[in-house]
């Protein structure tokens, strides 16, 4: 067997140029060069990062307070010896001063009540008023010890589907935060399932959240992730789950902006009764007031209100809602079917009349 003979030097030279070729990058001739390099695009999609809920919380939290009650004893009326009951609901600062948002039933039935800030500091305050047809109140606190940061309540509407954080203080714990989306709006008093502690009669169109809110959320703002109230929890479905309600802010904004100006909020007058229509989204006119803002502008029984401006009405509610929202002295532009006729007629609500107080 002849044994194997070394590879000479030209071999081996060779070799380590092969090799070296073979190694290094390809270089792109001129023509390939001048083509674009297509990426791709099902790849080199950026997705968002989840949003900064704790972020938002920080943000948040020193605009939050605890509204803390005293509420008549429970059993007989004027039984000695029977010390009163602590309710606690939830609040946003609306100024500086101190003043307070909340929902007025967290309020409604108690002797006292105090403020307690982000800070611990707790304070005796005083309803400047309160509107159980709008379940909104106003409180002020009786010493102003320093300025407070208020919250800014969104103008906007909303869209199903947002994400939404609320923030209070159920059962009396403390800083809470539960996050969801936006479920729905437009929501009544018949959506509530009929709660007991609203009016029936109220100007209702509510915001439906799936983010959980509990006993002592009441009063509380629901934030969207620019850190703007869009809405103050007021209610739960006691039968179902995941449904939580609130008040839009554009009505909250509306109170404040009443309340400032003229100490109370003055509810809208069309003059009219109305009622559902079940074969159509519209409402029918059933009668009219004489000498009224809808006989003024020319409105008749039998006709049908289709919408208030571009805002569809299918229901009591939105009628009552829309119109206290625009409030008085604010022309509304009703579209009408008359027959076969289509109108715009122009409404100015007056002022509804004032209860008496009992």
């Amino acid at each position: 067997m002849t044994p194997p003979t070394s590879p000479s030097r030209s071999e081996r030279a060779a070799v380590w140029l092969a090799l070296t070729l073979a190694c290094r990058p390809i270089e792109p001739t001129p023509e390939a060069a001048s083509e674009p390099v297509l990426e791709d695009s099902s790849q080199s999609v950026v997705m968002p990062g989840p949003p900064d809920f704790a972020e938002l919380a920080v943000r948040m939290s020193p605009s939050v307070v605890s509204v803390v009650s005293a509420l008549p004893p429970e059993g007989r009326k004027g039984r000695q010896g029977r010390r009163p009951r602590r309710g606690v609901g939830s609040g946003m600062v609306v100024r500086a001063d101190g003043q307070v948002l909340t929902s007025h039933h967290v309020i409604a039935e108690a002797m006292s009540f105090a403020i307690q800030y982000d800070d611990g500091t707790r304070v005796a305050a005083h309803l400047v008023h309160g509107d159980p047809a709008l379940d909104l109140a106003l409180l002020a606190p009786e010493v102003v010890e320093r300025e407070r940061i208020p919250v800014q309540l969104s103008e906007r509407r909303p869209r199903p589907g947002e994400w939404t954080m609320a923030i209070g203080h159920p059962f009396g714990l403390g800083d809470t935060v539960t996050v969801g989306v936006i479920s729905g709006l437009g929501r009544d008093h018949d959506d509530l399932g009929r709660p007991e502690g609203l009016d029936p009669e109220g100007a209702w169109s509510f915001i439906q959240t799936d983010a959980s809110i509990n006993l002592g959320n009441s009063g509380g703002p629901l934030v969207d992730l620019r850190g703007e109230v869009v809405g103050l929890t007021t209610a739960v479905r006691s039968d179902g789950q995941g449904l939580a309600f609130a008040v839009p802010a554009p009505m909250a904004r509306k109170f404040l902006a009443e309340v400032w100006a003229y100490g109370r909020f003055r509810h809208a007058r069309l003059g009219v009764d109305v009622s559902e229509v079940d074969d159509r989204p519209a409402v029918r006119v059933l009668r009219v007031t004489p000498g009224g803002p809808a006989a003024r502008g020319g409105l008749l029984p039998g006709d049908l209100l289709l919408a208030i401006g571009e805002l569809p009405i299918a229901r009591v509610s939105q009628l009552a809602f829309h119109s206290r929202l625009s409030g008085v002295g604010a022309p509304l532009a009703l579209k009408v079917q008359r027959g076969p006729t289509r109108l715009v007629i122009e409404i100015t609500p007056d002022e509804a009349p004032r209860a008496p107080v009992p």
